[in-house]
């Protein structure tokens, strides 16, 4: 176990990205193979469940998933995810957001990139971005196809609590500094030594101001 003095979470979705990167990544992928737009045509009635309350976030991201991915093999995956990475390296990351990541890597801090989009993606991207470790949801695969479930817990709200917890345990000397930009991410903001909140809504803002949590705002 490496020895830690400052702890560096970062949260991925429009903190170090301009816009959510789960959804892009499921529409590039049915632009390439179009024929799978049959299989998403009940995706609306299961936006409304959720919105309503009757599935939670959990389940209507694997419903998302098995519309779009489900039977998708690795090589397929890997080639889609290796253009999207690319795509998103050149001009989908908030430039302000990579100078903050890139001065706590130069300073020897050990960073860590957790989210709850798929790890399909994100820890090929963690890996380029220069994170010594990236905790995200993890898709099940079964006979080396996409089954459109999760293996793991989806990493939003109060799982993400949950793994800060379990890194406090691992390195109980660290200080930990966390920057995310959601209302869900409030709690982890809250339990870290250093809570950043970065280019939120109003409503998170205000939210952030009540917390006193630092606010930021990143330009693109």
């Amino acid at each position: 176990m490496p020895e830690v003095k400052q702890l560096i979470i970062f949260d991925l979705d429009k903190t170090l990205t301009r816009r959510d990167t789960l959804l892009p990544y499921l529409f590039g992928f049915l632009i390439r193979q179009p024929w799978r737009v049959f299989r998403t045509l009940h995706l609306p009635v299961a936006a409304l469940l959720f919105k309503i309350g009757i599935i939670n976030n959990t389940r209507l991201k694997e419903i998302f998933i098995t519309a779009f991915l489900a039977g998708t093999s690795r090589e397929e995956i890997r080639h889609w995810s290796d253009t999207f990475i690319d795509r998103l390296l050149a001009r989908g990351m908030r430039r302000e957001a990579i100078d903050r990541l890139n001065q706590h890597i130069n300073a020897g801090d050990y960073t860590i990139l957790l989210s709850a989009s798929l790890d399909i993606y994100v820890h090929d991207l963690g890996n380029q971005l220069g994170f010594e470790e990236i905790i995200c949801t993890r898709a099940e695969w079964k006979s080396d196809r996409l089954t459109g479930l999760l293996a793991s817990a989806n990493h939003q709200g109060a799982e993400k609590v949950r793994q800060l917890d379990k890194l406090r345990e691992q390195y109980p000397d660290a200080t930990i500094t966390a920057y995310a930009d959601n209302d869900s991410d409030i709690d982890l903001l809250r339990r870290a030594d250093n809570g950043i909140l970065v280019n939120a809504s109003r409503k998170t803002r205000q939210m952030a101001y009540h917390y006193e949590i630092d606010n930021q705002i990143w330009r693109n």
